[in-house]
């Protein structure tokens, strides 16, 4: 009923869609490419966003919505879409309707650590453990022997410090399990996998931890400064960093909800321990005049955030692996689309999905955020709004050259994300973000980021183009390099990067152990017994020796603890949040049994080292027939491989650290 009636609010008589057909035909029909784009028809391009925003919300059952677009140090045009609150029909109002733009809170702390530096307090290349009260280790897990230089603030801004990623931690459901930002990184203080300066991981600690050097130089909680330096100044009123939200903006937060099986699900508010990564609630105006500030090179009216200097260097390239792909200013990501440069930072929580795009050379910028969603809604919008406002003209791409397929061919394998846990069970996670790559018999490189299938053909060695023309693309280039540690490191722009697994690490080869060894110890559990009764049965006695009783039992036991194990995990995890969409351990809800479960691989370590000594006494003191002996060496053979499975993806590693 609520998903009707937010449809009924785009909901167009035929005279309405005739005139909005006549809008879009009168604009397209008298724009041509490559043309200076005209933003003086504010009501076409109202109308033109409208359409756009009302298919995202029928296709992706978005509840509500808030945008802003700025152009030449003016809000051109701010608005609210669908609900903030769908059981009282509350509209989304842009000036006070307060979102959560995740990520994008980014560049407000990257803005107050540039004012720092600006003030001479903050130097951007020195060892950031002299601005702490801990030490950030100098011990790396990956990339050569040689001592690692000191990570600094560049670093940080240009994700590139090296860290491994952690979830656990950064999200909590409710006041009470909020840490504050000291706690937060001294608890949750990640590995360091590749020398700084190398490898760009998508990091939220190192955002973070470069807003606790704020805290700690300025001598004010994070969330003050940024009031008192950039938020106050920009006339920011209603946006906050705080958590939970002062009492005079909390009525204003809009509700956040999931659409799963045919209704919508309300979600609590989201508290984020490192905060200055993306904790920032904020309306699409407030908004909007943090992008004109950026594109007037720090000011607004008559106020200066930051100099010009600075603010040019804020969006000049600082880090990229390669030169023809797009890579890192100090804290924008960098893109070209349909030709233009773009300098933009998107953001997600669990609830919400934002996007700010920068065009720096038309002095435009666009904002949107949304509740619920995918969180590709931000990039399609800004990608049709090139194509309306700024179409490029299409160029054939060449044909594969002679050669292309066997030069294609030493980039196929399977790479996952350089950002991904190396220390803990998280690991796993980066095997469900793999992006595999595969070479078709014309020679184009065929692959697929997040779901995006993209089909690339080589411009230069070591460098290819997405084939695809028109409409949203993750990827437009992908590069490949040699990384730090010799690996094949994939570059598709931006500061998400992949690193090409060797064959045992592959989702194919592991997640094959896996299929298999489920495969014996299920045979195992339930064919052992079966034989066993139907001999009953039979009245077939017969004579094992102790040692092939044992070997049996051993087996079995193997059998029912992993079949245990995986069921409880399967378990654990299929109990997802309707309203966050992720499992629930993903916040603390752990019921009593996950901590047994944890514990299982420890001794299925040792059934299996057992295995390992039985399948030597069958067949040395012939125990069984040659089947039944063939047969229990198989099956250990496929428990000593899920013993790698659990090595690789740092269960082992987990208890380990538990233990001591």
């Amino acid at each position: 009923m609520l998903n009707k009636t937010l449809r009924g609010r785009f909901k167009l008589k035929r005279t309405q869609k005739l005139g909005i057909f006549l809008i879009f035909f009168f604009i397209f029909s008298t724009t041509p490419a490559n043309s200076a784009a005209d933003f003086t028809d504010i009501d076409g391009l109202e109308a033109f966003l409208d359409g756009v925003i009302a298919g995202q919300f029928d296709e992706y059952n978005i509840p509500g919505a808030t945008l802003s677009v700025v152009k030449d140090g003016e809000i051109i045009l701010s608005k609210g879409y669908g609900f903030a609150d769908l059981e009282t029909r509350t509209p989304v109002d842009p000036e006070s309707t307060l979102f959560r733009p995740g990520s994008v809170s980014k560049l407000i702390t990257w803005t107050a650590v540039k004012q720092l530096v600006e003030r001479g307090e903050l130097d951007l290349e020195v060892d950031i453990n002299q601005y702490l009260d801990f030490e950030i280790p100098a011990k790396i897990i990956k990339g050569g022997e040689e001592a690692p230089a000191p990570i600094n603030l560049k670093h940080l801004m240009t994700h590139t410090p090296g860290f491994e990623d952690r979830g656990e931690g950064l999200f909590e459901l409710g006041e009470e399990n909020l840490k504050t930002l000291e706690d937060y990184l001294k608890t949750y203080l990640p590995a360091r996998v590749f020398p700084p300066g190398e490898v760009m991981a998508y990091s939220n600690y190192g955002t973070a931890l470069a807003g606790y050097i704020v805290e700690r130089v300025s001598g004010q909680p994070f969330a003050e400064y940024v009031e008192e330096n950039i938020l106050t100044p920009l006339e920011m009123e209603n946006s906050t960093f705080r958590q939970p939200l002062p009492d005079h903006l909390a009525p204003d937060m809009a509700n956040a909800y999931k659409f799963q099986g045919g209704k919508f699900h309300q979600g609590e508010f989201e508290f984020i321990s490192g905060s200055p990564a993306g904790s920032m609630s904020s309306t699409a105006s407030d908004m909007a005049k943090f992008m004109i500030a950026h594109l007037q090179e720090g000011s607004f009216g008559e106020v200066e955030i930051i100099g010009p200097e600075t603010a040019r260097e804020m969006h000049t390239q600082q880090f990229t692996h390669h030169p023809e792909i797009s890579g890192m200013t100090l804290g924008f990501i960098e893109d070209f689309i349909n030709g233009e440069y773009i300098l933009s930072h998107g953001g997600s929580t669990f609830l919400f999905t934002s996007g700010l795009f920068l065009v720096p050379e038309h002095n435009l910028g666009v904002f949107v955020s949304y509740s619920g969603g995918t969180g590709m809604e931000g990039g399609k919008l800004f990608q049709a709004f090139m194509d309306r406002y700024f179409p490029e003209e299409y160029s054939p791409l060449p044909e594969p050259e002679r050669g292309a397929r066997e030069s294609a061919l030493a980039f196929q394998g399977e790479y996952h994300p350089n950002r991904s846990n190396y220390t803990s069970f998280e690991k796993i996670l980066g095997i469900f973000q793999r992006v595999p790559v595969n070479v078709d018999e014309d020679g184009y490189l065929v692959t697929s980021f997040f779901g995006e299938q993209a089909r690339l053909v080589e411009i230069e060695p070591g460098l290819y183009q997405n084939t695809k023309h028109d409409g949203f693309k993750l990827v437009e280039k992908i590069g490949f390099v040699e990384g730090p540690g010799g690996e094949t490191i994939l570059v598709p722009g931006g500061p998400m990067t992949f690193s090409r697994v060797p064959w045992h690490g592959s989702s194919m080869f592991l997640g094959g152990l896996t299929v298999l060894t489920m495969l014996f110890a299920l045979g195992t559990f339930l064919g052992w017994p079966i034989t066993y009764i139907v001999r009953k049965i039979r009245g077939e006695d017969y004579w094992n020796p102790t040692g092939a009783n044992v070997a049996r039992y051993v087996g079995f036991g193997f059998a029912l603890l992993i079949l245990i194990m995986m069921i409880g995990l399967v378990s654990v995890f299929a109990r997802v949040d309707p309203a966050f969409g992720v499992p629930e351990i993903m916040f603390g809800e752990v019921p009593q049994f996950f901590d047994f479960l944890i514990y299982i691989p420890i001794v299925l370590a040792v059934l299996t080292a057992a295995m390992v000594v039985f399948v030597v006494l069958s067949w040395w003191r012939q125990y069984w027939t040659v089947g039944s002996s063939l047969y229990y060496t198989l099956f250990t053979l496929s428990a000593i491989g899920f013993m790698w499975v659990l090595y690789y993806t740092q269960f082992f590693g987990q208890l380990i650290r538990q233990f001591f």
